[in-house]
């Protein structure tokens, strides 16, 4: 740092303003790449702890086991978590730099929280296998979900699109995951899916069971014919949701720039 020390009167003009062509030399730019480096990281990290605390909390248990993952509940509770979150920090980048792509990396970001926190702590400290607590995808539809955006330029059409695409295709994207744990399996002379043979020998001291219907002997045990069904409510919940927060992620950027304009 000693070597970009420079007087003030050099890096000021009589007008007061900068100079900053003073601070264009080879150790100038190192210190400032490593501050981008370090501040990169910490606002990544900020968001991966944003949106892996906001899931827990809204979403997290029907996501933490595979026989909880159910056809009614599951796909409906985690677009509408998610789109909480994406939306609201879609208008401000969409606005100030027209990228879109907050729907990747809040899904990409969360993948990878998810599967760090699913070893350590229900892998290694609880020991439970992770072919029973591992995490569902969410990173293709939110490549669909900025794809659309990208291709109409449009908050209002994208708004429609890509969350009704969302919530209809959250069930189908994770399918090829946990389709060998609806296999029909015999248990006691019951006929029940294996991932609820898998919740019955694996106990866990709380369970939202009086929130899910568990059947048995039935054809909705495996998925059946109510699962298009969640899905169209799924994606219309979506399309709520989204807008809903996209309204209120515009409101709050409107707000807080007007607020900074007064400051300044």
């Amino acid at each position: 740092m000693a070597n970009i020390a420079l007087p003030a009167s050099k890096i000021t003009d009589p007008a007061g303003y900068y100079d900053l062509s003073v601070l264009d030399n080879p150790s100038a730019r190192r210190y400032y790449r490593r501050f981008d480096g370090i501040l990169i990281v910490v606002l990544f990290s900020f968001l991966a702890l944003g949106i892996s605390i906001h899931y827990a909390l809204t979403a997290g248990d029907w996501d933490y086991w595979i026989d909880w993952r159910d056809r009614r509940w599951w796909p409906l509770i985690t677009p509408m978590s998610l789109m909480m979150f994406i939306a609201a920090f879609v208008y401000p980048i969409w606005k100030a730099f027209r990228l879109p792509i907050i729907a990747t990396a809040v899904t990409t970001l969360l993948c990878l929280v998810s599967w760090v926190s699913r070893y350590f702590n229900f892998g290694q400290f609880t020991d439970f296998p992770m072919t029973f607590t591992f995490p569902s995808t969410y990173i293709g539809l939110g490549i669909l979900l900025d794809c659309t955006l990208l291709l109409t330029r449009s908050l209002t059409a994208s708004a429609f699109a890509g969350p009704f695409l969302f919530g209809a295709l959250i069930w189908p994207i994770n399918w090829p995951l946990f389709a060998a744990y609806k296999v029909p399996v015999e248990y006691s002379g019951t006929l029940v899916s294996l991932s609820d043979l898998m919740g019955y020998q694996y106990i866990r001291t709380t369970t939202p069971e009086y929130l899910r219907i568990i059947e048995e002997s039935t054809l909705r045990t495996f998925g059946g014919s109510v699962t298009p069904l969640t899905a169209v409510f799924s994606a219309f919940v979506a399309v709520v949701t989204y807008s809903l927060f996209l309204l209120l992620g515009t409101a709050i950027y409107n707000l807080a720039g007007r607020y900074v304009r007064r400051i300044v």
